[in-house]
């Protein structure tokens, strides 16, 4: 009995010995997408979304089309998570059109997100134009990383080491197709510059919705600064990379920012939070 004793305990020393490495996140990825690839997305998309709409708009013509028209790649490891994540914002952005104040987004990318926004509200007041909604972005792709947005990930020796997931420079796109994938949306206003500077050019104004998807802890953080304050009573800011496995920054500032205001907030099943502002 003491032997079989000895093995149990042997066995499960063995088992979580500290040379085990833990699967890093952008190997995850990888695996998770490779998964996807092979399975059948279109059945799991119509078990989990045919009777949702935006407005009478099927959700996934609705999600399809704004990817199309804003020429955004949906690869197969958001294939699920992106008509859900679309869902949730076009549903706070309408909430907000009952707020006074404006709207703005920081970090465009190639604007599916501000489609998403643009055509939700269309089916709720016919005529909008995008008066009042303001998008904020370099256009030159993710600023230098900071300490804050580092993962482990595979160190060139042996083991496994702190970096950036993404380098300085990274997801930039063009100005001139945002414009064209917001055509029907002429009275949008698009703000080019790195935040914190480009928030001088915006107007003097309460704010009823803000939309944060800049990836990185620093513009995170100067973004909630910045709009928090200004943002009127019931409105809203959403992040979309709170839980974005290889974006911990993002985390890191929301974090930080609602502990030092004590901000309760929400976070969604997709990995986006909420504040809604008392």
């Amino acid at each position: 009995m003491i032997l079989r004793l000895l093995r149990s305990v042997w066995s499960r020393a063995t088992a979580q010995s500290p040379e085990t490495v833990a699967e890093l996140p952008r190997d995850k990825q990888y695996r998770l997408a490779s998964a996807h690839h092979r399975a059948p997305r279109d059945t799991h998309l119509r078990i989990m979304f045919d009777d949702m709409r935006v407005g009478a708009e099927p959700l996934m013509a609705f999600t399809d089309a704004c990817a199309l028209d804003s020429d955004s790649l949906v690869p197969p490891l958001k294939a699920l998570h992106r008509p859900l994540a679309s869902y949730f914002l076009a549903r706070y952005f309408l909430y907000s059109l009952d707020l006074t104040g404006a709207r703005a987004e920081c970090g465009v990318f190639n604007g599916m997100s501000a489609l998403v926004m643009c055509r939700a509200a269309k089916t709720r007041v016919a005529d909008y134009d995008g008066a009042n909604l303001h998008l904020i972005d370099s256009f030159q792709g993710l600023s230098r990383p900071g300490p804050e947005d580092h993962v482990q990930v595979q160190a060139a020796a042996a083991g496994a080491g702190s970096g950036s997931a993404y380098a300085e420079g990274a997801l930039a796109t063009s100005i001139h197709a945002v414009q064209e994938a917001l055509r029907d949306f002429p009275r949008v206003a698009i703000h080019t510059g790195w935040i914190p500077e480009a928030f001088g050019e915006l107007p003097d104004t309460k704010w009823a919705f803000v939309h944060l998807d800049v990836d990185l802890y620093a513009p995170t953080l100067a973004s909630l600064e910045y709009f928090y304050p200004r943002l009127t009573q019931g409105g809203v800011i959403v992040c979309d990379d709170y839980s974005a496995p290889l974006f911990p920054g993002a985390h890191r500032a929301w974090d930080e920012f609602c502990a030092e205001h004590d901000l309760p907030y929400v976070v969604l099943d997709t990995g986006q939070s909420v504040i809604i502002k008392p």
